[in-house]
């Protein structure tokens, strides 16, 4: 699982915004970040008001159904997948997740939103160790990740994850 602070950092570069330096509290490791307009506590809290310096609110929602959701998501990350301490736990979220995602091209409605770039980076290290048989159990976690990273703006200088072993296409003619 991703350290929060890397996703603050990432989700951070990908909107264009700097977070500042980010330090820990307690031995929960809660994220921390002091700046200009003050301090900001919490990977949910730092989460949106990077959301909101970089003027893209329709990534944190724009009805309060909306909002809810994204709330309740980041909410997730924190306590259940940043706490996952054992591989068969990590298991339990990805079926989890593959149900959640069966229907869905995205987390929320038809768009991207800061649901999708913080469960992204915060997968990628567990995605990234799979076998190619592990991410087929996976399917639709697997169709949902490799969608989001074909945007170079959000895999930045994450590797791309391989999701089959065979080259369906080399790119030449005939």
């Amino acid at each position: 699982m991703a350290d929060s602070g890397d996703t603050i950092q990432a989700i951070a570069s990908y909107l264009g915004v700097k977070c500042g330096k980010i330090t820990y509290d307690g031995i929960e490791r809660i994220p921390v970040t002091k700046g200009k307009t003050g301090t900001r506590k919490g990977f949910m809290t730092i989460t949106k008001h990077l959301v909101r310096a970089a003027d893209k609110q329709q990534l944190i929602g724009t009805c309060a159904e909306d909002k809810a959701a994204v709330d309740q998501w980041l909410e997730y990350r924190v306590c259940t997948m940043d706490r996952c301490p054992s591989k068969s736990d990590m298991e339990v979220i990805l079926t989890d997740l593959n149900t959640f995602l069966a229907d869905k091209v995205y987390f929320l409605r038809h768009h991207l939103t800061v649901i999708d770039l913080a469960l992204y980076y915060g997968l990628h290290k567990t995605l990234t160790g799979l076998t190619f048989y592990d991410k087929q159990n996976y399917v639709h976690v697997s169709r949902w990740f490799n969608n989001i990273q074909q945007e170079r703006s959000i895999r930045q200088s994450f590797p791309e994850v391989t999701f089959s072993k065979t080259k369906l296409y080399s790119g030449s003619a005939h």
